[in-house]
């Protein structure tokens, strides 16, 4: 995959199949649609082509509301290399483009500029700002302006659920990481780098590695004690995560730790950027009347989360 800015793709694009979008999470829905893209782009020998937004557009056109992702821009790149597409197109998002109408975004755009000859769009996929949808009015744009257009159909999942960013997002703020995780088709993860923090941990006999998300957006699931895994040096270790304010040692409730315990690891990674992958919360974060007491529930915490993680 070549990761492209959107004033470089022209002349470098021409024949391509292209599909838009945001794509946080890249769950199984978004799975679907790059597997069509895929298809279609080797049935009619074009360039499978992927166009995103940055900043995304709820950011521009709502600065005030904060906008959560399941991704953060460095973790969707990641993803989107283990696709397979050819290209992935960075679409700077505006005021300006975001007054452009749908005919405009589609012919200006994607056809004359990224040399679209077939569009492969979303069901819940909606151009300009007429919002156009309708895959009839889409294909008589094409028609017209030399592209094919395909709508992908909305993916359900088991229990009748449909797949999208907006329930994975609610299910992460509810602490069910691993419910997140069905719809995502991966299993949900955190990538940080490893900082220096109090060290209470090391004192009761529970060193943590303080993982700093840089990225403001990332979304910080429910507060609580969750079974994870992390892999240093191509070894994978299980890991006592807790995500929350430290009540029984920490006065700042404001603000939210991240502090994984590292179970059988005990080299300085301080500095270091790590992944941690979430498979199931455990426990409510409680404050305990003493360290004596944190200790021994640290203790039943951590034979729960080898029996989950490693079984």
């Amino acid at each position: 995959m070549e990761v492209i800015k959107f004033e470089e793709a022209s002349p470098l694009l021409i024949n391509t199949c292209v599909t838009v979008g945001t794509f946080d999470g890249l769950h199984l829905g978004h799975g679907q649609i790059l597997s069509i893209l895929k298809q279609t782009a080797e049935k009619e020998n074009l360039k499978s082509v992927v166009v995103t937004f940055r900043p995304h557009p709820r950011q521009v056109l709502f600065p005030q509301t904060r906008v959560n992702f399941v991704l953060s821009e460095k973790e969707k790149l990641l993803k989107f290399s283990q696709t397979g597409i050819d290209f992935l197109v960075i679409m700077p998002f505006s005021l300006e483009f975001a007054s452009l109408t749908a005919k405009e975004f589609l012919t200006d755009i994607l056809v004359k500029k990224l040399g679209m000859k077939h569009l492969i769009k979303g069901f819940n996929n909606h151009f300009g700002k007429d919002r156009l949808s309708d895959i009839d009015k889409i294909k008589e744009i094409g028609l017209q302006y030399g592209f094919l257009a395909t709508q992908v159909g909305n993916l359900v999942l088991e229990g009748g659920v449909s797949a999208s960013s907006t329930l994975v997002r609610k299910l992460l703020t509810d602490g069910s990481v691993d419910e997140a995780s069905k719809i995502l088709g991966y299993d949900f993860f955190f990538t940080g780098k490893v900082v220096h923090g109090k060290h209470i941990g090391t004192s009761i006999g529970f060193p943590t590695a303080n993982i700093l998300i840089e990225d403001e957006n990332k979304i910080i699931p429910k507060s609580g004690v969750y079974a994870s895994l992390t892999t240093i040096n191509s070894v994978v270790y299980p890991v006592m995560l807790n995500i929350g304010h430290n009540p029984t040692v920490n006065g700042n409730l404001e603000k939210t730790f991240l502090e994984a315990h590292i179970i059988g690891f005990n080299s300085d990674i301080y500095g270091q950027e790590i992944s941690l992958v979430l498979k199931q919360r455990i426990r409510d974060e409680i404050k305990f009347p003493s360290l004596e007491d944190l200790k021994k529930r640290l203790n039943d915490d951590k034979q729960t989360v080898i029996q989950i993680v490693m079984p």
